[in-house]
This record gives C-alpha cells, sequence and structure tokens, in this order.
C-alpha cells in the first residue's frame, strides 16, 4: 500500500513539475512579448509546445510572437495547429478584441501572392474571412488569386460577392471591371463603371469626411473615370471619353498616376500636345518615373521634336539602361535628325540591351 501511494506520489509531482514548466514557458513568453522581445518570446512558447504539444495555447501564444516578427506564414501555421487540436478555439479566436487574426491571415495571404503561389493565397485568405467576413480586401484578393488560376467562375462570383456586402467600396467595382476588360467584355465593363460612377457622384461622397478619406475618395473617383474613359475610347467615342477623363484630372490635379492615365487616354485619341503635358507633369511629380519619360519621348516623337525625344530617351536610359526600347525610339529620333552615325549605335544598344536580358 506503501509503495502504491509512493508512486502516485511520484507521479503527481512530475505532473506538476510539467504542467509548471509548461505555464512558467507560457508566462515568460507573455512577458517578453510585453517587452517587444519577440526573438526571446518565440524561444519560450517553442519550449512551451515542446513541454505540451497538444496544448492549443501554447502554439495560440507562438503564433502571435510569430505575427509580431512579421512571419505571418509561421503565424498562422502556429494558430491553425492549434484550431486542429482544439476546433471550439476558433469561435473563441473569432471574439478576441485583442488581436488581429484576420490580418495575420490576409497578410499571409498577401505574400503568397507576392511570390505567386495563388494557391496558398486562397488558403490563407479563406481563413482570414472567418475573422472578419465582410472584409472586401480580403474578397478582392482572394478574386484575384482566383483569376490567377484561371477558375474566372469563382474569380466572378467573389468580385460580385464583395460588391453585395459592401456595395459602395469603389476598389470592388474597379476590380470587377478589370476583370471584365482582361475578358475582353467590354459592356460588362462599361455597366460596372457606370454603377461606380454614380456611386462617387452622389451628394454626399465628399462631404463631412475628413481631409485624408476626401483625397482617397477623390482618387477612387478619378479612376473610374480614367477607367470609363479609356472603356469609352474602346467603344470609338472619343468626345464622351475626353469629357470623363477631364474629370479625373479635375478631382485630383497632382495626382501622378491619374496625370499617367489622362495621357494614355489622350495618346489613344492621338491628341499629342495634350499628351505631352501630362506627361510632363508626371515626370515633375516623379523624376525617375520610367514609364512617363518613355511616353513623353514617344509624344515628342509624333510631335517632331526629335531633340526633346533625344533628352527623354537619355534620361530613361540614365535611370535604367535595361530599358531596351528606349534606345531603338532614340535611332529613330537621331535618324531622323540626319545623325546616322548614333542611329546605328542606338540601334546596336538595343540589341546588346536584349541580350543583356537574354531577350531575342
Amino acid at each position: 500500500m506503501k509503495q502504491k501511494l509512493a508512486w502516485v506520489f511520484a507521479f503527481g509531482i512530475a505532473l506538476l513539475l510539467m504542467i509548471g514548466c509548461q505555464s512558467q514557458y507560457i508566462t515568460g513568453g507573455k512577458i517578453y512579448i510585453d517587452q517587444s522581445n519577440y526573438d526571446a518570446a518565440i524561444e519560450q512558447f517553442k519550449l512551451a509546445v515542446q513541454a505540451e504539444p497538444n496544448n492549443a495555447e501554447a502554439y495560440i501564444w507562438l503564433g502571435k510572437a510569430y505575427a509580431h516578427k512579421k512571419k505571418y506564414e509561421e503565424a498562422c501555421k502556429q494558430t491553425e495547429k492549434a484550431i486542429e487540436i482544439d476546433p471550439g478555439r476558433l469561435d473563441a479566436l473569432k471574439k478576441d478584441q485583442s488581436f488581429n487574426y484576420w490580418a495575420v491571415f490576409y497578410n499571409a495571404g498577401m505574400k503568397h501572392t507576392e511570390n505567386k503561389e495563388f494557391e496558398k493565397t486562397v488558403t490563407r485568405v479563406q481563413r482570414s474571412l472567418d475573422f472578419d467576413s465582410k472584409s472586401t480586401l480580403s474578397y478582392n484578393l482572394l478574386a484575384f488569386s482566383y483569376m490567377k488560376l484561371k477558375k474566372d467562375d469563382e474569380a466572378l462570383k467573389t468580385y460580385k460577392k464583395a460588391i453585395e456586402l459592401v456595395p459602395d467600396n469603389i476598389d470592388s467595382y474597379l476590380n470587377l471591371a478589370t476583370f471584365y476588360r482582361k475578358n475582353k467584355k467590354i459592356e460588362e465593363e462599361y455597366e460596372v463603371l457606370t454603377k461606380a460612377r454614380k456611386i462617387v457622384e452622389k451628394p454626399n461622397w465628399l462631404k463631412g469626411k475628413d481631409e485624408e478619406t476626401i483625397k482617397k475618395r477623390k482618387q477612387e473617383a478619378a479612376s473610374v473615370y480614367i477607367d470609363l474613359g479609356n472603356n469609352l475610347l474602346k467603344q470609338e467615342k472619343p468626345n464622351e471619353a475626353e469629357a470623363i477623363l477631364s474629370k479625373a484630372i479635375g478631382l485630383s490635379p497632382d495626382d501622378k498616376d491619374v496625370n499617367f492615365n489622362y495621357g494614355l487616354a489622350l495618346m489613344g485619341m492621338e491628341k499629342y500636345s495634350e499628351a505631352m503635358k501630362s506627361f510632363i507633369k508626371v515626370v515633375g511629380l516623379d523624376s525617375l518615373d520610367k514609364g512617363a519619360f518613355y511616353h513623353l519621348g514617344y509624344v515628342y516623337l509624333k510631335l517632331e521634336r526629335y531633340n526633346d525625344a533625344i533628352d527623354a530617351f537619355t534620361h530613361l536610359i540614365t535611370i535604367d539602361p535595361d530599358y531596351c526600347e528606349a534606345y531603338i525610339n532614340r535611332a529613330f529620333a537621331h535618324r531622323e535628325l540626319g545623325d546616322k552615325d548614333k542611329a546605328y549605335d542606338d540601334a546596336k544598344a538595343e540589341i546588346e540591351c536584349r541580350e543583356r536580358k537574354g531577350e531575342k
């Protein structure tokens, strides 16, 4: 009897020591998190997991520590492990206002998107919706991933779901319009952009908002006008297109992207003098914008301002010596000015540029 009691007592002490160590590791990890010492916190929570591998709490805290280090995929893995061990934990995590689990899974999805791992993006973003079922960011990223995976039916359904849940989110309309544009469905794109236009032209769209929100909404409205104007150009309605595009500039006259897209649209209408002004505006706002310098050089060629074209392409080559198209366009300008030697040198430089880049 005494031997049995001694064994039970010894087992109890061992169990307490094990639980005590596990609890101690978690407590230590929490203290390190409070001190923003996330590497030390990770080590403590790893020890907690080793001490008790079936304790969901240890994985949850390990996931949090990884999230603080912006190691979102590792954070997701640990959180998913906790949910696997204890499925009931998911509901508790949804109610946890102290930690943004949606951001962890969404950011992991974004990282996979950057790496073109779209299947993994889908997995992570779908989980993010468990924590914010109306996140337009999640739905738009999910739909984009479906597009990349050539699952157009799923992409379309997801974009429409985003609009259904948050009917005034302009990004969702713009993304759906892009989907239709890539699939060459001009009428459907026009319909979506027209709906978006109605939203941004509501009297209260800009009223009662803070300065930052107003700026963002003006940019969104300008994007709607730019896309709608380009759509009208495809429909061979240049006058309507120009009227719409001018609205974009009126909203955001100093926005680089708006001016750039306006310039592209004007080029499409062969209004090269007006397009030139837009690209000059862009390079004034950003002296390193390669696309703006290239298109500025191009419109100078169209306007037969060959010296200006040479200056634009030379500036572009200075920024990026591997921008191969700049050489051949500068060669054209030199030829038109009668300088055959320089034209030949630039033509040769273009071939060498493409060889450096492994292009044919």
